[in-house]
């Protein structure tokens, strides 16, 4: 009995040492994975901050860059609308033409030109704004637009009454190009890119 009890204690000190090594062993597992996932968790959060700024960074050009285009644009078509009681008078086209320009592309704009001249009061005057928005809207469909305005052609004026020298050939809403106002767009998915950049940041710093 003497030989079988120390026999079983030794097996029970070889099975403790045994469960000792093995917990051990599990947890210097759980501690390298633990590590593990703490370090790629600092990697996706730099990952995630990083594309982060790159969209904060990405959103302020694109609404600083829309919202310069919009105050030019919409300041145009502003103008344009206040020429709706402009005065009529009669006057004529001393020269149009078409200048044209070509892109990185290989792809033409054109743009239409018109000199004119006018007389109010038995003061001549000239002229060759067409309209507001028209003057900064160019196309690649208007390469014969000036067969519009032949020279010596007879056309109607529009005049400042306040400033005579101010002057357009399509008043009101009629002057408003309204291909120019596809431009507006921009803002709008500046807008959509700002929310997506509250949205995203709201929510990085919640997963935090």
């Amino acid at each position: 009995m003497g030989v079988s009890n120390k026999f079983w204690e030794e097996k029970l000190e070889e099975k403790s040492e045994e469960d000792f090594e093995k917990e051990l062993e599990e947890i210097d597992n759980d501690v390298q994975e633990i590590q593990y996932e703490s370090e790629n968790t600092v990697e996706l959060n730099e990952a995630s901050f990083g594309g982060l700024a790159v969209l904060w960074l990405f959103t302020i050009v694109w609404c600083s860059a829309s919202l310069f285009a919009t105050v030019i644009i919409g300041s145009d078509i502003i103008a344009d609308i206040g020429t709706g009681d402009w005065e009529p008078v009669d006057g004529i086209v001393e020269n149009s033409y078409v200048s044209t320009s070509t892109d990185g592309e290989g792809g033409t704009t054109y743009c239409l030109h018109v000199d004119y001249q006018y007389t109010v009061d038995g003061r001549t005057y000239d002229g060759e704004r067409i309209s507001y928005t028209a003057e900064n809207s160019c196309n690649s469909w208007s390469a014969n637009s000036d067969d519009e305005y032949p020279e010596g052609k007879e056309i109607t004026v529009y005049y400042n009454p306040t400033n005579p020298s101010e002057s357009v050939l399509l008043p009101g809403l009629s002057g408003v190009d309204f291909f120019i106002c596809c431009f507006f767009i921009f803002p709008l998915v500046g807008l959509l890119l700002l929310f997506v950049s509250i949205h995203s940041t709201i929510s990085y710093f919640k997963g935090r």
